[in-house]
């Protein structure tokens, strides 16, 4: 592993180790397509049914970060995502609505609807292990006219979580429509209570990209870390500012995200406000 990497990776670990103060489990989700958690903790007094879930969630963003990439440019991004769940099963609709849609050539830019994102999923979990899971498959819709991202794509996923300190995840994506694609990605979280029912939320992922559909890239790729304070308003909802910063674990994902973001920028310091609703 190149030096860069070792060190973006320890920077990394020591953020995620500040929050070690008691033990509980971070919930919140990014607003960058999480993978969704069919059966969710479900809130007192539900107003559906007991076996089915309900969960709207809108952030409103600084910039919209997609695996390091960066996807949006010196404009609000509005992430309106919808997620209904029974049993297990689990049907997930994501949007990005960009306010100031940047585009190439530059002068038309105007508010846009640029990707509608559909998942559906299965979740379990194996209680002698501390084990869940998730599998499932992620249809994704794009203005492709910036040249970032195709007009649409597929990918089957895996998830692996252990209910123990740090929640660690592993998440496998594979590519089904355009070519071939692996996305892999290590992740661990802590929740801390800070006062009555406001818990600080800490995240840190890092990822290895196996890219053969465009160019031929095959190396560690981003690193995410974030800190969110949610603060429910009632049992129903919440509210949490979030702020994250994303950036290249080697020298070579640094040029492949320069490449593939708007701009030139390769890192990137971003955040935002989330609501959500769970029902």
């Amino acid at each position: 592993m190149r030096t860069a990497t070792r060190k973006n990776v320890l920077s990394f670990m020591l953020v995620i180790g500040m929050g070690l103060g008691t033990y509980a489990h971070a919930e919140e989700a990014t607003p960058e397509k999480p993978v969704v958690q069919a059966e969710a903790a479900k809130p007192a007094g539900k107003l559906i049914p007991e076996d089915l879930t309900a969960d709207l969630n809108v952030s409103f963003y600084s910039q919209y970060i997609w695996r390091g990439y960066g996807l949006s440019k010196n404009s609000l991004v509005i992430f309106p995502t919808l997620t209904v769940g029974y049993k297990g099963f689990a049907a997930n609709l994501w949007a990005d609505l960009d306010t100031d849609y940047y585009s190439t050539p530059p002068g038309d830019k105007s508010f846009k609807l640029w990707e509608t994102d559909l998942t559906l999923s299965y979740s379990n979990s194996y209680e002698p292990w501390k084990l869940n899971y998730s599998l499932g498959w992620i249809y994704y819709d794009t203005d492709g006219a910036q040249g970032i991202t195709p007009s649409s794509n597929q990918e089957l996923f895996v998830t692996l979580g252990l209910d123990v300190l740090l929640k660690p995840t592993f998440s496998v994506y594979q590519e089904i429509e355009l070519g071939h694609a692996w996305y892999f990605n290590l992740g661990v979280s802590h929740s801390f209570a800070v006062y009555k029912d406001w818990s600080l939320d800490l995240a840190g992922t890092v990822s290895y990209y196996y890219n053969k559909s465009f160019g031929n890239f095959s190396d560690f790729h981003d690193g995410n870390i974030s800190a969110g304070l949610k603060m429910p308003l009632n049992k129903h909802l919440s509210i949490t500012p979030k702020v994250q910063y994303s950036f290249p674990l080697s020298s070579k994902a640094e040029r492949e995200i320069r490449a593939g973001s708007i701009g030139d920028d390769f890192q990137y310091v971003y955040g935002g406000i989330i609501f959500d609703l769970a029902i």
